[in-house]
């Protein structure tokens, strides 16, 4: 979620339809599989760094990681890296949007940062 406090009352500006964000970078380290230790967001921001492609059919992963990872990766049309490429950046350019419309909505000069994606 993404709330704000302001003129003595919280509001809630933007929130998921369905999964969290965490949980959804949980599963599609589950899927891969990539390993828990030291956690499973780090491992997928390490692979999400070295990305072959970037393609907007990528971007249905972060809707659906269950269906669509295992026919991306056999038929070879994406890598582990590309997916979790994939899913941080839509994830992440989706909070930061949201972000950015809440801090100009309510003209705040502060932002905290809770959570664990927020780590």
């Amino acid at each position: 979620q993404v709330i704000a406090y302001s003129r003595r009352r919280y509001r809630i500006l933007g929130e998921t339809l369905d999964v969290a964000v965490g949980n959804c970078i949980d599963r599609l380290a589950r899927l891969l599989p990539i390993p828990n230790a030291p956690s499973p967001g780090y491992n997928v921001e390490q692979l999400a760094k070295s990305p072959e492609q970037f393609g907007g059919t990528l971007k249905s992963v972060f809707h659906d990681p269950q269906a669509v990872t295992p026919k991306l990766l056999e038929s070879g049309e994406a890598t582990p890296e590309d997916l979790c490429f994939s899913l941080q950046e839509t994830a992440f350019a989706m909070l930061a949007e949201v972000t950015e419309r809440a801090l100009a909505l309510t003209r705040a000069r502060h932002l905290l940062l809770v959570g664990g994606v927020a780590c």
